[in-house]
């Protein structure tokens, strides 16, 4: 005989995981207010939250404050919130440049970080013991077994699947072989993803539920890649092709390349192509103080040293600058239009302050000050994306499960 509906055990988690996300949107909360966003019973809210209250997932933080616009009459709420210490994470992100590793809690508060910068005889395996390595010794030093581990979350770049042996199987990423090496050396869950994606969430979770609509995050480097988050949640279509944001074109009828529209992102924005374009007007007349620094030598020629020649008034290289921010506008006026976004987030663009500061205000010229406002730096670059693998984690492992 065939028995249908949800079980029990599915019933309570679906109830936890509902609390959990009210509390995370709202909190500290009290359990009546969690009743009203939720729907139902105060009593129903009550049980559920003592028993995990008493498993140590929350805790009461108090009374609620009485202010002299709301007073409220008899028994103050009392305010529940996540217990940040009640379990801890671990995170991972390999990117084209290098590994960061860390240790977070529940609030993403960072407790233990390492770094390990790529040389050109780098292999899968030197960067799999380097994130073993690291989280053991994390582990050992922060006191904690694996009983206190949620898991551990790695976030792998595109650029780098193949080299990690991630390939495509039935549409879809296969992580299975890399995460089970890493789990069998970890002795944890690992949970496995593209880094576009968490580092994407990473910088959108501490965004409360309706403060924006649509958030758009965009990584530069050696290819482009986007992420749009909607509701918590990655847009099916980025999960793992996050590159196609480089057939998009920022000017009409400009650069050509094989395989894609003239003017697109691949051809224009890419940081080959940009060393290429900083390359072509090198010369003792046009950029002196590029020249001074590079000595003539193209290979010289990088973020660093195109940063410094900006900063002591290289006008050719303030134009070429300048072109380049305009095309980063045009890209994001785009995207936003296209997706509604509410905040779009920038990755390693390695913008200085001037000209985080002009493309402010080109966008602000080109579609209004509202988008301007829109756009910030992302908070996890270089040594502490690995945030991103610790928010896969706490997502999956605490918040969908409900805390079980």
């Amino acid at each position: 005989m065939e028995h249908h509906g949800i079980s029990k055990l599915d019933l309570k988690r679906r109830n936890r995981m509902q609390i959990l996300r009210v509390i995370r949107d709202k909190g500290p909360i009290s359990r009546v207010d969690i009743a009203s966003a939720l729907e139902i019973t105060r009593a129903a809210v009550t049980i559920i939250t003592n028993e995990m209250i008493e498993e140590g997932v929350l805790y009461e933080v108090g009374e609620a404050p009485v202010t002299f616009e709301k007073l409220q009459k008899g028994r103050r709420k009392i305010l529940i919130d996540v217990n940040a210490n009640y379990k801890f994470v671990l995170g991972a992100v390999i990117d084209e440049n290098g590994t960061s590793v860390g240790l977070t809690n529940l609030n993403n508060d960072i407790l233990d970080k390492n770094y390990f910068e790529y040389d050109e005889n780098i292999t899968d395996r030197d960067i799999i013991d380097f994130i073993v390595k690291s989280c053991g010794e994390m582990m050992h030093n922060s006191g904690l077994d694996s009983s206190r581990i949620l898991g551990l979350g790695i976030g792998i770049q595109p650029l780098m699947w193949s080299r990690m042996k991630v390939y495509f199987k039935d549409g879809e990423l296969d992580f299975s072989s890399f995460s089970k090496q890493v789990s069998d050396a970890v002795g944890l869950p690992v949970i496995c993803a593209n880094s576009i994606g968490v580092l994407a969430m990473a910088n959108t979770w501490n965004q409360k539920q309706g403060s924006a609509t649509n958030h758009i995050f965009l990584s530069c480097g050696m290819q482009y890649n986007l992420a749009v988050v909607v509701d918590n949640s990655i847009m099916e279509g980025y999960k793992y092709h996050s590159n196609i944001v480089e057939k998009f074109i920022v000017n009409p009828g400009g650069r050509k390349l094989e395989g894609y529209p003239d003017g697109s992102v691949k051809a224009e924005l890419t940081e080959p192509v940009i060393n290429k374009k900083f390359c072509e007007i090198l010369s003792p007349e046009s950029t002196p103080i590029l020249w001074e620094f590079t000595g003539g030598d193209y290979s010289k020629v990088t973020n660093k040293s195109v940063a410094l020649a900006a900063s002591r008034g290289d006008e050719a290289v303030l134009k070429a600058l300048r072109d380049l921010l305009e095309g980063i506008g045009v890209l994001i006026n785009n995207v936003s239009n296209a997706y509604f976004a509410g905040d779009i987030i920038l990755h390693n663009f390695n913008m200085m302050d001037w000209s985080f500061e002009y493309l402010k205000s080109f966008l602000k010229d080109l579609a209004g000050e509202e988008l301007a406002k829109r756009v910030r730096i992302s908070e996890f670059e270089g040594k502490l994306e690995f945030m991103g693998g610790c928010t896969l984690v706490i997502m999956e492992n605490f918040y969908k499960r409900g805390g079980l």
